[in-house]
Order: C-alpha cells, then sequence, then structure tokens
C-alpha cells in the first residue's frame, strides 16, 4: 500500500489490555475522550466498532483516535484496529492513517479474503464462539491470522446471541480450564473478553491467554482511566509484564526477487513515519494544485526585484509572481510568458514556517517594542489540551516574542495619513502594476485596507479595495468532530495554490491556539478570525457566561500571534433583534446569533459595541483590520433587504468612523442571500452608509433552490456586487448548507470565485484585467 509508510506490527502487538469501543458505548461522551482515558490508564490495544456508522464517519473516527494515540506517544506500542469494515481499513491505510488492521468475526468477511485485501503487514483479527474455535485451529493456514478473539467469558451486555451458558451453572461460558485447552490447541495468541470485570483479572492472567478484551467496564465507566488502570494493574500483579507470543508467518520470496529500488520504505517508528507520510502528501498536493505535472512546468513562481528608499532605510523588495508559459501562435511565432498574481508563496518545511519577510521592515520603523504578552493558557487549545496537559501537536518552529506600538498607531492607515511610504505599500504597489502613490491615498482614505500584523510578518503584502483587483477570500477551521493541524496546514497550502487571497481560520474544535500558529507560521497570505468563536469554547458554548473581559483577553491572544484581520459583529444591537422575530430564516450568523442571544439573556447592550473604542485602541497596537461582521444578514431571499439588515449596516457606518478616529483600517461585511435585481443597491448602500469603506461580501447567493450548486449560484451574485465596487469575495463551496467542505470542495469553490473576480475586474475596466485574456486568446 503506497501511501502507507508505517512498519507491521505483525510481530509486536500487546493483547494483554483489549480495548473495544464505539461512539454507542461512550455514555454521551466523545470518543476520542474515552479513548484518551483507557490510553492513559494503560490500554495496549484499541478496536473501534461503529456498526451503524457509515465508512466516512468510520474513517473520520479512525483518523481522530490514531491522532489521539499518536499525542500520547504509543504509535510505536497500541496497535489500533476497525471491527469488520475491511473496505474501510484499507481505505484508512491508504490515505495514511495508521490503522494497524481488522478485526472480523465468522459472519463478516472470509479471513483469506481480508489477508488478500489488506496484504502481509496488516493485522487480521478473528472472533469466534467457542464451538467454533477447534475447526478454525485447524482450517485457516499460516499467515492468514494474527490472534482470535474467544468468548464470552460471562452473558454479555454487548453480544448476548453469544453466550451459550456455562457447564457448571455458573453464567460462564468459559472457564480457566477451557481457556488453557483452546489457548495450547492454537498456534494464534488468544485473547478472551465478553462481560470481563476487573474481579476476571487474577484467573485471566492465571490462564494461557495473550490478554483480556472489554467494552463496557471501561467505556461504560465514570471514569476511563481509573477502570482501566485497575483492571491492568490486577493483571500485571499476576502475569508481570511477560509478553505472548505471535501467529506463525509464512515468508515468500516475493519481496526479494523485486528490485532494491522498489521496496517501499518502512519506518519503526510512527513519529517518523508520520513526517515522512505528511511530507509526502505535501509534494502529492504541490502537483494536484497545479492539476497535472505539465502544468506543473508550464507555472513557476518568481519574483521581481525592485529597489526601494525611505527615512527609515534601504530594501531590496522581491516581488512574486506566477510565471506562465504560453504555446506559440501559428504562424505568428513564440509568445513570451504572461506574468499573473502570485498568492501561494515560497515552499517551506510546514515545521518550521515561513521566513519572516517584513521582520526587517518593522523594526526599522522604530515605533515598536517586544514584550513578554500574555501567558498562554491550556483553556486557549480547550477541553482536550486542559486533560492531556499540553496541544496535540505543539509548535516548534521559529518562535517569537510578540510585538506592539509604542507612542503612536502603527497601522498602514496611520503611516499612510502622514505621507509615509512604507515597504509594504512598494510591495503592494507593484504587485498591483500601480502607481503606489494610489495605494497610499486609498489607504489614507479608508477605501482600502492592507492587512498586515505586526506579527505576521510571514505575510505577503496585498491590498483590498474596489480600484484594485478583486479579492478571494477561502474559509477553514477544524470542528469538534474533524479535522487535525496537519489537514488544516494543508488546507491553507491548497487554498492559496488556487488563488486564494485571504484564509479565515473559523476553528471550533479542539486546539484552536495551537492550530491558529502552525497557520500563521505557514500562511503567506493575510488570516483573519471570529475571535467570539474561541471566547464561546472557553465557556463551554454557553453564551450566558460570555464577558467583555473574556473576550478581550482571546483578542488580545489572537493579536500577539499574528492575526491579520478580525470579524466583529459589532452592529448587533439589543434593540435590532425583535426585527428578525418574522423572518423565514431567523438569524443565520453564528456569530450574530451568539450576541443576539447574550443581548437577551442579559437584557443589556452588546458588549461588543459598547467597548468598542477600546478594541480600536487593541487593534491600533498591532495593525489589525477589523471586519465589521454582519450578524443581521438575510439566510434566504425572503428575508432580504429588511429592517435588520439595513438598521445594522447603520451602526456599521458609526463604527467605521469611530474605527477611522483610531486610524484602525476596516472593511465591511455584506449579505448572503439577496435577489439580482437588488444587488447594485446593497452595494451603493454600503458605499453611502459607510463611506466607501472595502465591501467584502460572502457571494450574494442570488437564489434559494441549488443546494449542492451554490459555489456558483454565488459566483453569479459575485460578479455583479463586485462589478460595482465590493473589493473582496467570500468563496462558498458546492457544500453549503450541507456540510463541511473537504478538499475537492474548497478547489471547487475557489476556482469558481477566481473567475467571478476576474470578470468582475474585466466588467470594472481595471487596467490590467484583460492581459489574461489577451494572452490565452493568443495562445489559442
Amino acid at each position: 500500500m503506497s501511501n502507507y509508510p508505517y512498519a507491521s506490527m505483525r510481530d509486536c502487538f500487546d493483547m494483554s489490555a483489549y480495548f473495544v469501543v464505539g461512539p454507542q458505548d461512550c455514555k454521551g461522551r466523545p470518543i476520542t475522550d474515552v479513548v484518551d482515558d483507557a490510553l492513559r490508564g494503560g490500554a495496549t490495544f484499541i478496536q473501534l466498532r461503529a456498526k451503524d456508522a457509515d465508512a466516512k464517519d468510520i474513517t473520520e473516527m479512525a483518523r481522530d483516535i490514531a491522532q489521539i494515540i499518536e499525542d500520547d506517544g504509543k504509535s510505536d506500542t497500541v496497535a489500533f484496529v476497525i471491527d469488520d469494515r475491511v473496505d474501510v481499513v484499507w481505505q484508512a491505510r491508504n490515505k495514511g492513517i495508521k490503522v494497524d488492521g481488522v478485526h472480523i468475526g465468522q459472519t463478516d468477511m472470509e479471513p483469506r479474503e481480508a489477508r488478500a485485501l489488506l496484504g502481509d503487514e496488516a493485522i487480521v483479527g478473528l472472533s469466534a464462539e467457542t464451538e467454533s474455535l477447534v475447526k478454525l485451529i485447524n482450517e485457516l493456514p499460516n499467515g492468514c491470522i494474527d490472534y482470535i478473539g474467544a468468548g464470552p467469558l460471562h452473558v454479555s451486555a454487548t453480544k448476548p446471541e453469544a453466550s451459550v451458558g456455562g457447564n457448571d451453572g455458573s453464567g460462564h461460558t468459559l472457564d480457566e480450564e477451557q481457556i488453557n485447552t483452546i489457548c495450547t490447541a492454537s498456534e494464534f495468541p488468544v485473547v478472551v473478553g465478553g462481560g470481563v470485570t476487573a474481579d476476571d483479572m487474577e484467573m485471566l492472567a492465571q490462564s494461557k491467554a495473550a490478554g483480556w478484551f472489554v467494552v463496557s467496564a471501561i467505556a461504560g465507566a465514570d471514569d476511563p482511566e481509573a477502570a482501566t488502570r485497575d483492571m491492568v494493574t490486577r493483571w500485571k500483579a499476576v502475569r508481570g509484564d511477560r509478553k505472548h507470543g505471535y501467529a506463525p508467518r509464512v515468508k515468500t520470496s516475493e519481496t526479494a526477487d523485486k528490485p532494491a529500488e522498489k521496496n517501499e520504505k518502512k519506518f519503526t517508528n510512527a513519529k517518523e513515519a508520520k513526517a515522512a507520510s505528511k511530507l509526502a502528501k505535501q509534494q502529492r498536493v504541490d502537483i494536484a494544485a497545479r492539476d497535472s505535472k505539465q502544468r506543473d512546468k508550464a507555472h513557476v513562481r518568481k519574483t521581481t526585484p525592485i529597489h526601494f528608499e525611505n527615512q527609515f532605510g534601504t530594501y531590496d523588495l522581491e516581488v512574486p509572481y506566477t510565471e506562465i508559459k504560453l504555446s506559440d501562435t501559428p504562424g505568428e511565432g513564440p509568445n513570451a510568458p504572461f506574468k499573473d498574481y502570485n498568492t501561494e508563496g515560497p515552499k517551506c518545511d510546514p515545521k518550521e514556517g515561513l521566513a519572516p519577510l517584513r521582520l526587517d521592515w518593522i523594526r526599522d520603523r522604530g515605533d515598536v517594542e517586544e514584550y513578554e504578552g500574555r501567558r498562554r493558557n491550556l483553556e486557549d487549545d480547550g477541553k482536550r489540551a486542559i486533560k492531556r496537559g499540553k496541544a496535540s501537536k505543539e509548535w516548534r518552529g521559529r518562535k517569537h516574542k510578540p510585538l506592539k506600538a509604542k507612542d503612536h498607531p502603527i497601522t498602514q492607515m496611520w503611516y499612510a495619513r502622514h505621507n509615509i511610504i512604507t515597504p509594504e505599500m512598494r510591495y503592494v504597489a507593484e504587485r498591483e502594476h500601480c502607481d503606489v502613490e494610489l495605494v497610499r491615498s486609498e489607504l489614507a482614505a479608508g477605501r482600502a485596507v492592507m492587512p498586515c500584523n505586526i506579527n505576521h510578518p510571514e505575510a505577503e503584502p496585498m491590498i483590498i479595495g474596489s480600484k484594485f483587483l478583486t479579492k478571494l477570500n477561502a474559509n477553514m477551521g477544524n470542528s469538534a468532530v474533524t479535522s487535525s493541524i496537519d489537514e488544516e496546514v494543508e488546507k491553507l497550502t491548497w487554498a492559496t495554490k488556487w488563488g486564494a487571497d485571504t484564509v479565515m481560520d473559523l476553528s471550533t474544535g479542539n486546539d484552536i491556539h495551537t492550530t491558529r500558529e502552525w497557520i500563521l507560521r505557514n500562511s503567506p497570505v493575510p488570516i483573519g478570525t471570529v475571535p467570539m468563536y474561541q471566547a464561546l469554547e472557553k465557556v463551554e458554548d454557553d453564551a450566558s457566561k460570555l464577558s467583555w473581559e473574556l473576550f478581550r483577553d482571546t483578542v488580545i491572544e489572537q493579536c500577539e500571534q499574528g492575526v491579520d484581520y478580525m470579524t466583529i459583529h459589532a452592529g448587533v444591537l439589543l434593540r435590532f433583534v425583535p426585527l428578525t422575530a418574522n423572518r423565514m430564516t431567523g438569524i443565520v450568523s453564528r456569530g450574530g446569533s451568539i450576541m443576539a442571544e447574550w443581548c437577551l439573556q442579559h437584557h443589556q447592550e452588546s458588549f461588543l459595541y459598547t467597548h468598542f473604542d477600546e478594541l480600536c485602541d487593541i487593534f491600533a497596537k498591532y495593525d489589525v483590520a477589523f471586519s465589521l461582521g454582519d450578524g443581521l444578514r438575510p439566510g434566504s431571499l425572503a428575508d432580504a433587504n429588511d429592517a435588520a439588515q439595513f438598521a445594522e449596516l447603520m451602526t456599521l457606518g458609526e463604527l467605521t468612523q469611530r474605527a477611522w478616529d483610531h486610524d484602525v483600517q476596516v472593511m465591511i461585511e455584506g449579505p448572503g442571500h439577496i435577489p439580482f435585481d437588488t444587488v447594485r443597491m446593497n452595494i451603493e448602500m454600503e458605499k453611502a452608509i459607510c463611506k466607501d469603506a472595502p465591501f467584502y461580501t460572502l457571494g450574494p447567493l442570488t437564489t434559494d433552490t441549488a443546494p449542492g450548486y451554490d459555489h456558483i449560484t454565488s459566483a453569479i451574485g459575485g460578479v455583479e456586487i463586485a462589478r460595482y465596487g465590493t473589493a473582496m469575495l467570500c468563496y462558498v463551496t458546492p457544500k453549503e448548507h450541507l456540510g463541511l467542505p473537504n478538499k475537492d470542495d474548497v478547489k471547487q469553490g475557489v476556482i469558481a470565485y477566481k473567475i467571478a473576480c476576474h470578470a468582475a475586474d474585466i466588467a470594472k475596466h481595471h487596467p490590467h484585467a484583460m492581459d489574461r485574456d489577451n494572452a490565452m486568446s493568443k495562445a489559442r
């Protein structure tokens, strides 16, 4: 299996403490938490049994459990198998998820077929009822399976149909003598279970069984860790650390016949294997993002050298672009390569991150200072980190003490208003093929924003404004049930390769702080967040427990990390909430609904509104831009252009001026679902009310009838609203309204919106918008 880099555990697994678990066994707790507890208690083997789940859900659970095993440093000692679903095991291993094998029952796939499908490296275990064991032992060839699960020991709540009654009237189906008979006759190690409890440990340890397996004794315990530890301690009190044997293997000559260079490298250490797997995956992403090797050769990232001087220093800037090779025009001759806007950033090792491109530019201005910063808390990463005592994958690359302003705002708006041309402005002017004075004047007037937190020096400066190329944002982020840190970094790389100009990290799951650190240190584009999401995680999703103090602390945490812009739903006021009462779809914005709930529960004005000036002071110290959220945006055409939507927009106009009074950059988030014929009216109202602050819209979606195709319905609205001046479009994927997007959904969403942005740039007569179209036509 070419994508599975891990060494086989067939000759090194330990079944002495075998834990079988599925979501149905965990009493409403996350399965990952129960597995984590069992591992800490000493479980040596994990089996995922989720009979009613589909293949996708089992694969995601397997990914999470494999990550938990790695987090606990036990990938090399704890084997992990999936019950029954040989197809899912094959798929998971092909994806590089560390699933060591499968456990099948007598009524599941035939063992020989399972071995043939999974190959010689996978563990194959087999459950058998007592009366079937002798036949199995005699019939199965060496190398087919690796162990037998015998039982039940007692009448089992999880498999009552397997309980055939004991020969002594005790309710046991197996006793020590029977267990020893089975183990003596079998060349395969035997693990015994079925209703096993801690009281059975002494007898089982005295028998010839390789170990015991349990479900409810651990998964159903109030404290799974303590329950596991008690059973392991009792087992070891008799058995000690003696290990069981392994099934005989049939050695073939196939491997010897293969050329040495064709043999896949296998790793004995899981961490090395995972690192190699991730590197290989990153290389696959690099290729896939180009669509083909041919395209990879035709699209090359290059830089234009620009010499720049100002009152603070002399700089040799390297401004990126993508060089696209063109086919010759028949009868005309060769065409010169085309230079396109580049967002993907330079190549780097994700564990090390990007070089701090802007750090010298920032320090040379002499108006910032380094300081110790806010102390990081485990609460920043969520409940699992608190339980574990650390995040699952700590950042070990370039570390920095945060920077902040000394005596005055250090925003690009402040510099522009003081007629200071920064290296960032010159860099942007080259990328946009425009005069640097246009960049400065648009920033000074608030008609453009340049999100570039001084603590995110890795980012390549870019600008968002109606007089510049229309920009595209892609959303990503983990959730409570999906995704790992590695996957989020991969999504970032994927999105920027396809052309995302900014990325918003909307994580709501585990390790929020650490995930964001990995993303920021690897991101060549500005990163946005909704800090309310993390604040809500800190109070375990109870909006009533939110406070200004908690929110302020979360904002400072993210400013110090380097977040470039933040969505703040400060326009959702107490008096506006009743305006949504008669809506068809109510309040669909998550941030808006959180603040509406808080206002109603406390019957107070939103603390985001009452403390807005303090937020401005914080943002001015780090050059963080506001993305003023549309918390009352319409979630359906029926609710479009209503009183709630425009009441909030009026408040955002007021807040825009207050932010500008602090020299803080602002953009305005726009409506989600509006009829096509009202698109122009919406952008014109935003310009008038918010004094031409850049508009940033989700779509808008122009019909509610096409779930699964909303990347199309929204791109239609996106072209129209960008044509009239919207500066940045937030992409919509095919999964909008249906579920969480995967990588292909991200790709489809970004492509649809890159087309929309380009079409809008042509429609608004951007000076260089037609260059690519002309190049394409010539190459045809």
